[in-house]
């Protein structure tokens, strides 16, 4: 289906407070061009959109403080477009949960110890595909089911979302 759509830029916007701007999609649901406002060039590029609402914001940090932080929101912008746009096909849901349990072990966030745009990108691609787990494969993908809970509670990322229960006490038989 494509998770890095259209309404996912826009509610990464809505968190930066800033206008997402005239979006168009691809072929493939993918948000592809942002017409900026003031006559600017238009961005296009789903990781190049979401950096430029980043920059554009009240919140530059968001990208990183430092460089190496800087490169890792990078790649993770570019893995959510890659990888993690298709979680939503069960073939590749276990691969990417355990891809994002594995780098997630001994950090608290995506590029390590501060929340990055990269987070709130991959809350928003991973929340249908967070939403459809059982108790079971949330224990199983304990870091991703620890951060996606840490993340999520913050009400202004949440906004409308559903809250998702990571209750891992429940015994399974």
């Amino acid at each position: 289906m494509g998770l890095c759509n259209t309404e996912c830029v826009e509610r990464i916007a809505q968190y930066l407070d800033v206008s997402p701007g005239r979006l168009e999609v691809s072929h493939k649901n993918v948000a592809s061009t942002r017409e900026r406002e003031g006559g600017a060039q238009p961005v296009q590029g789903f990781c190049t959109i979401v950096q430029d609402l980043a920059r554009t914001s009240e919140y530059p940090d968001i990208l990183g403080s430092e460089r190496e932080v800087q490169a890792l929101t990078q790649q993770w912008l570019e893995y959510a477009i890659v990888c993690a746009n298709y979680a939503d096909l069960s073939q590749n849901t276990k691969r990417i949960l355990s891809e994002l349990n594995t780098s997630l072990t001994h950090v608290p966030y995506i590029a390590g110890t501060e929340k990055t745009i990269a987070d709130v990108t991959l809350y928003y691609v991973l929340h249908p595909v967070m939403k459809t787990l059982s108790q079971p494969e949330k224990a199983r993908y304990i870091h991703v089911s620890r951060w996606f809970d840490n993340i999520q509670q913050e009400d202004k990322l949440r906004r409308e979302l559903d809250l998702i229960s990571f209750n891992l006490l429940h015994l399974f038989l």
